[in-house]
């Protein structure tokens, strides 16, 4: 079963990748993803059913195998690589990417065919004549430095001959790196290694981190990186121990917190679940990680502040404001309400706050702590974008709870509403991140009630109900 699954998970990578882009092939592409997520759910089944060892090779092996189907074709539902693209060759022409937008006129000696097609390319793209790839040509890059500093070297060793391949096999060996840092981070949590199917063979990794080429996919691997760390001063997870100090771990996860941090902004929210890494003085751990991931973002930014000045913002508000987050539009779930902009915005933040709120107080395991605030971060800003929450997958992975993909997936049908203009987007937004909350709440009743009828003892006296808080 679980052969027949990974293959038709291989053949439906291949088959999107030679497809047609989203505008053309419209809601068959969904189509195709819900059935490779279909091949996936069975795949994660059976791959539970074989013996350990023989299953984490086997996940292995499929793995590389959808990602490097996922090559066969130009990138179907964004064309964010492009911005990557030209990023890296502004900054290997000497210049610094945040201090002018890619349609500047003094810029114009850098266009390169591939990205400035000509008027038979354009139309070829479907556009007019002096079009360009690159999305928000008129806008500075948004980008935080440690992803420009990705974008450079992805450059330099692909260059503009490589196109979208380089960026694509770059999306996939970070990709790669975070299954690998799976397996080993669930060892160390005490988790069954077979669980590392739940994201190694999801079509969303694939799709977006490799065939989309998303730059989230190194974002993911640092933070995954930082609850490998992490999980050497949980308290459970007893037969491993820091070998050198609380102080350096603690600094460790910072670090790569604060680089998860500075390729996608999202990630420095997981510095609060640092609170849960060691048993006690968790003020003192999070201060240390917080402070490292602080220097590390000076360090990063400190060159571009030099050129750029406040320019190194880009294009931050701008995006704020087009996702309609100024005015409290894209609060899907708070806006259920029908309260005025800044009140949907204000809920939606309370609704985050009282997750941090959470997690400060409870000082859950670390991995826990992390799931908690991305499922709180994405149910309340319910963004459009559903590679964001990938990073959740990820974490889900290491935690084994399955369910928590219900939100991966939940961005997926908004997503091409979006994107086609569909008159019903709002609705169906709201009733699929609503679904998604509705499949949290019954797992997590239903396990509490299994819990608290079938209590386990663990080695040390506690019910294994209280171990996993």
């Amino acid at each position: 079963m679980f052969g027949g699954a990974a293959s038709a998970g291989v053949a439906l990578s291949a088959l999107i990748a030679w497809g047609h882009p989203i505008l053309a092939a419209r809601w068959g592409l969904l189509w195709r993803i819900v059935l490779w997520a279909a091949a996936w759910f069975i795949a994660v089944a059976a791959a539970l059913q074989l013996p350990r060892r023989t299953a984490v090779a086997l996940i292995l092996g499929a793995a590389v195998a959808l990602r490097v189907a996922a090559l066969a074709g130009a990138p179907t539902t964004s064309d964010d690589l492009y911005r990557y693209a030209w990023d890296g060759r502004v900054q290997l022409a000497g210049l610094d990417p945040y201090t002018s937008a890619p349609a500047a006129p003094q810029l114009a000696g850098l266009h390169e065919r591939w990205l400035w097609p000509d008027a038979a390319g354009c139309a070829a793209l479907h556009r007019r004549a002096g079009c360009t790839r690159i999305n928000r040509p008129s806008s500075r890059t948004i980008y935080p430095p440690v992803a420009e500093a990705w974008f450079s070297v992805v450059y330099r060793l692909g260059g503009i001959g490589a196109r979208y391949k380089a960026w694509q096999i770059a999306g996939l060996l970070t990709d790669m790196a975070t299954v690998g840092l799976l397996v080993v981070g669930l060892r160390r949590w005490g988790r069954d290694t077979r669980w590392v199917a739940l994201y190694a063979l999801s079509p969303f990794a694939v799709v977006e981190i490799v065939n989309n080429a998303h730059v989230d996919g190194l974002a993911i691997a640092f933070a995954v990186a930082a609850l490998v760390v992490g999980a050497e001063g949980s308290s459970v997870c007893p037969s491993y121990h820091w070998t050198r100090s609380e102080a350096g771990r603690d600094i460790a996860v910072g670090l790569l917190l604060g680089a998860a941090a500075l390729v996608k902004l999202y990630p420095a929210l997981l510095l609060v679940a640092v609170v849960g890494v060691g048993n006690t003085r968790a003020a003192r751990s999070l201060g240390r990680a917080a402070l490292a991931a602080a220097g590390l973002a000076v360090v990063a930014y400190l060159p571009h502040v030099w050129v750029a000045g406040w320019r190194v913002v880009g294009f931050l508000p701008g995006y704020l404001k087009e996702e309609h987050y100024d005015h409290g539009g894209r609060f899907l779930l708070a806006g259920t309400l029908g309260l005025p902009g800044p009140a949907t915005a204000a809920l939606a933040a309370l609704g985050l706050l009282g997750a941090v709120g959470w997690v400060l107080w409870r000082r859950p395991p670390f991995v826990r702590g992390v799931a908690v605030l991305l499922a709180a971060l994405f149910l309340t800003a319910t963004p459009v974008q559903p590679w964001y929450a990938c990073s959740l997958l990820a974490v889900a992975t290491l935690a084994s709870w399955p369910w928590w993909a219900a939100i991966t997936a939940a961005g997926y049908p908004y997503f091409f509403a979006v994107i086609l203009d569909d008159p019903h987007t709002v609705g169906l937004g709201r009733a699929c991140y609503a679904a998604a909350l509705a499949v949290l709440v019954i797992v997590h009743q239903i396990d509490r009630r299994r819990a608290a009828s079938t209590p386990t003892v663990a080695p040390n006296g506690a019910t294994m109900a209280d171990v996993s808080r």
